[in-house]
Order: C-alpha cells, then sequence, then structure tokens
C-alpha cells in the first residue's frame, strides 16, 4: 500500500506533527483526519472508513480504551493502533483484549516503529478479512463437529443441521427439518436478514429454556451469507456456552461481593490513596510531556541536519522554544502550588473592592483581559478574614479565565458581585464564556486538567487548582455552576468580618 487513510487522535500538536512525519516516509501520501477535541472525534465516526486509526492513550477529553470501542462499534473490523507514552502493561494486555491491533511507546527511539506496526497491522487485518469470509463454511463440512451446524435459506428455512444441532434443537435423525422451531432459529434468522452481501458475519448470544435442572441454557451464534449452488444461503454455527456462562456468572458474583466488601471496609483509606495516586500521575505525564516533545525535536532536527535538510529547522526550533518556556510556567505553578500546600497564611480583615482592583490591575497587559468589560454589581462589598496576596491570585487566575475562555470573535462578559450569609461571604465571578460540561465540573479544579487543546486556549492547567487550594487554606470553599456553550459561574465563600484594613 503506497497511500494510507488515516485517523490521528492526540491532543499534543507536536507529537502529532511527529508521528506524521515518520509515516509520510514510509507512505507516498497520507490522507490523515486529525482530531484534537470530542467534537472533531464525533465528527471523524460520521466519516467513511479509514484504513487505520492511530490514537493516545490519555488525552484531556478521553482516553485510548473510550476512542478503541466507539471506532470497534462503529467499525468492528478498522485496525487501532494505540500510540502512547503514559499506558501500562496491564493496560496494553486490557486493550488488546478489547480488539487492539498494536501497542507502541511513544518516544523519540519508538516513532520508527510506528510505520512497522501500521503496516504490519494493515496486513493482518487483509489476512483476517479473508479468515472470516470462510471459517464459519468450512466448519460447516464437519458433520460431527461438537459445535452445531446448520444451513438457512434466504427465506429462513432450515436446510440442513448436522447432529450436535440437532441435539440443540431436540429432532431425531428422522424428523423434517422445515418444522423445527427453537429460539436459535429465530435468532439466526433475524440476523441472516441483515447479511445484505456474501461473506457477511453476524453474532450474538442467545438465550434458551432447557430442563429443569440446567435452567436457561446459553449459546453462541454466528451466522455467514455463502452462494452454494448458484444461489445464497445461510450458513451457522452454535456452540452451547451455558456451562462457561454459569461458572462466569457466579465468579462476577462472587468478585462483586468481595468487592463491594473491600470497598466497605477501606474506603477511606482507598479514596486517600487514589487522591495521592492521581495527582502524581498528572504530575509525572505532564511533566514528561513536554520532555519528550523537547527530545523528538532534538532527534527530528539531527537527522535532518545530517542528511541536509534544513526547510523544518524553523518550526521545530519555534516549537522547541514554545515547549521550553511552557514547561517553565508548568513548574513555576507547581511550585507555587506546592507552596501554597505549606504556607502558613496570616489572615486579616481584607475589602474585596481592593483585592479586585489589585487583580484588574495585574491583568492591565493581558490581552484577552484588556478587551473584556468587567461589570461590578452590589458594591460596596461585605469584608471578608482571608490572606490579602493569595486572595489576590485567587481573583487573577478567575478573571484571566473569564476573559480567556470565550467563543472566536465574542467580547467577554465579566460580572462580580458579592454577598454576606450569615457568617460567611459568596463572590461570584460570571462569564459569557464557553462554558464547562458539567461531568467536567470536579476535574477543572485538579492539577493540570484541561478540557481544550493547548493550541486553542494556552495555559498550564493548573489555575484553578491554585485557586481552590487557596481558598481552603483561608477555611473558604469554591465550585462553580455551568453547562457547556452556557457560560459560567465561578463562586467563593470566606468567613466574613466586620473590620477591614487597607490592603499594604
Amino acid at each position: 500500500m503506497t497511500s494510507l487513510r488515516l485517523l490521528l487522535l492526540d491532543d499534543n500538536p507536536d507529537d502529532r506533527l511527529l508521528a506524521l512525519r515518520e509515516l509520510r516516509r514510509q507512505f507516498e501520501t497520507v490522507d490523515v483526519t486529525e482530531v484534537n477535541d470530542r467534537e472533531g472525534f464525533e465528527a471523524a465516526l460520521e466519516q467513511p472508513a479509514f484504513d487505520i486509526v492511530i490514537t493516545d492513550y490519555q488525552m484531556q477529553w478521553t482516553t485510548g480504551m473510550e476512542v478503541l470501542q466507539r471506532v470497534k462499534t462503529r467499525w468492528p473490523r478498522m485496525p487501532v493502533i494505540m500510540f502512547t507514552a503514559t499506558g501500562t502493561q496491564e493496560i496494553a494486555v486490557q486493550a488488546m483484549k478489547s480488539g487492539l491491533d498494536d501497542y507502541v511507546i511513544k518516544s523519540p527511539r519508538h516513532y520508527l516503529r510506528l510505520s512497522v506496526a501500521v503496516r504490519s497491522c494493515l496486513d493482518r487485518n487483509e489476512v483476517r478479512l479473508r479468515a472470516v469470509r470462510s471459517e464459519t463454511r468450512l466448519q460447516a463440512l464437519l458433520e460431527h463437529a461438537r459445535m452445531g451446524l446448520f444451513r438457512l435459506s434466504l427465506d429462513g428455512t432450515l436446510l440442513d443441521a448436522n447432529r450436535s444441532m440437532r441435539n440443540v434443537l431436540a429432532l431425531d435423525e428422522t424428523a423434517a427439518l422445515d418444522d423445527a422451531r427453537h429460539p436459535l432459529l429465530d435468532a439466526a434468522r433475524e440476523l441472516a436478514a441483515g447479511l445484505a452481501a456474501r461473506g457477511d458475519t453476524a453474532e450474538r448470544e442467545v438465550v434458551a429454556p432447557c430442563d429443569p435442572t440446567r435452567g436457561d441454557c446459553y449459546y453462541a451464534l454466528k451466522v455467514v451469507r455463502v452462494p452454494v449452488n448458484g444461489h445464497d444461503a445461510i450458513d451457522g454455527l452454535v456452540d452451547d456456552t451455558t456451562s462457561l456462562r454459569h461458572a462466569d456468572l457466579a465468579l462476577h458474583a462472587l468478585n462483586r461481593d468481595l468487592e463491594r466488601r473491600v470497598e466497605q471496609r477501606t474506603q477511606q483509606l482507598q479514596d486517600a490513596n487514589e487522591t495521592l495516586e492521581a495527582f502524581a500521575y498528572s504530575v509525572s505525564h505532564d511533566l514528561r510531556e513536554p520532555v519528550r516533545t523537547l527530545q523528538g525535536y532534538a532527534r527530528a532536527l539531527h537527522e535532518d541536519f545530517n542528511a541536509g535538510r534544513l526547510d523544518d529547522a524553523p518550526l521545530f526550533l519555534e516549537r522547541m522554544a514554545d515547549v521550553a518556556g511552557r514547561v517553565e510556567g508548568m513548574v513555576t505553578d507547581l511550585l507555587a502550588y506546592s507552596t501554597l500546600s505549606r504556607a502558613e497564611l496570616a489572615r486579616t480583615g481584607v475589602r474585596l473592592e481592593e483585592i479586585v482592583d489589585e487583580a484588574c490591575g495585574y491583568l492591565a497587559y493581558d490581552t484577552s483581559f484588556q478587551q473584556a468589560r468587567v461589570t461590578r454589581e452590589g458594591e460596596p462589598w461585605p469584608a471578608v478574614r482571608a490572606h490579602a496576596g493569595t486572595l489576590g491570585q485567587v481573583l487573577v487566575n478567575l478573571l484571566s479565565n473569564a476573559a480567556k475562555f470565550i467563543a472566536a470573535d465574542t467580547r467577554a462578559e465579566i460580572t462580580l458581585a458579592a454577598r454576606r450569609e450569615g457568617d460567611r461571604v459568596r463572590m461570584e465571578v460570571r462569564d459569557n464564556g464557553i462554558g464547562i460540561a458539567e461531568r467536567d465540573h470536579a476535574r477543572i479544579f485538579e492539577v493540570f486538567q484541561r478540557l481544550h487543546g493547548q493550541e486553542r486556549y494556552p495555559g498550564t492547567g493548573i489555575g484553578l487548582a491554585l485557586a481552590r487550594k487557596g481558598v481552603e487554606r483561608m477555611d473558604g470553599a469554591m465550585g462553580v455552576v455551568s453547562e457547556a456553550g452556557a457560560g459560567a459561574r465561578f463562586w467563593f465563600e470566606l468567613p466574613a468580618t466586620d473590620e477591614a484594613g487597607a490592603i499594604t
């Protein structure tokens, strides 16, 4: 194959660029559909079939396992390769069981293997397609096979059945086949109606009544449309999986019971461990990613330099500088988060109006914020007991996000309001931005968690985590009310106070 129709899913533009670079060195033409967000993925699923799908495992908006499931549902025979640096051996085994065709480590020295894996998957898929078309037809020759084999006409008449199939249907050797009645035959006729072309196959598990001592019986049913003496018919294969199914159900029931008992006794410890592991994984993944990208570009520059090809050098150097700057920002924010988690915060009475003034002054040179319209409601506002510097950083992050996360060609409208509720003061920052789906409300306050690609909305993904941590360190709480496409209302509550001094 000299051309390749490729669906490439990765929210890192640099990884996509480096992967495509290797593939274009091995294929004459690469017709690629690049996806870096959920909307693009949904649109790609509506396109005609690709030759192959390559997906990262850990993306901001989904995982490779979800992509694998959706692709196999849309195109059951589509080869899928995971190209990632964050997976584990266990994930690879699980993915292979779910239909993954290959798994390639994402690192500079493994990029060369990607083209080999693609060619291998395409070759295996062609062999697999040929085997599927002939497998059931060949098995029909085995009259004494343990599995039941049968043939239907296109109108659903039972034409032939081997000994095992007659036993399943409770037919003796002299019984007429066209009088047979059984849920398996009903299911086979239903599946056969959807087989439009020769070689089309379909599978289903069928549950049918058995004798009282066994309960329900379970059968794996497979049918294929085949040519027979100048016309088409349906060949079928039936395997009695009752014993395995009952054992599997019993095992699942036992596992669920054990899991429930373990969860009841260790829930608190498990929650703490999961929180720690999630934080460690997020930090490790997001800090390794730009380093790996720099290594990839350095290797590409080295190879191009040795080959005398310097056309891409300015682009690669510019990308390397951008990535290095992003690393510096991530480390700076992470140190700030770590310091905030440990520092002692001296709290005093603070006027919210003065803190907002300071935050707006800090953002005066931010291009997005300069274009925003900021409105204050209900002034004068109640005073709060807080650490002035930390509260200022909280508002800087909220105002910066409100100005940045807006639709194209839309002017940001930001409204601030505060009111006293008992012994607390609740402040809200409302915007007209792109909004946040309810399923992501908790996630956005975690370290390095981003909902959108770096190309569209740059940042380190730690601002809201810093904001919430700061509010919590001041005995407050923070949350969000939002839905996708309808703006957002971020709020925080802090202890109220009747005394407030000037900010120094």
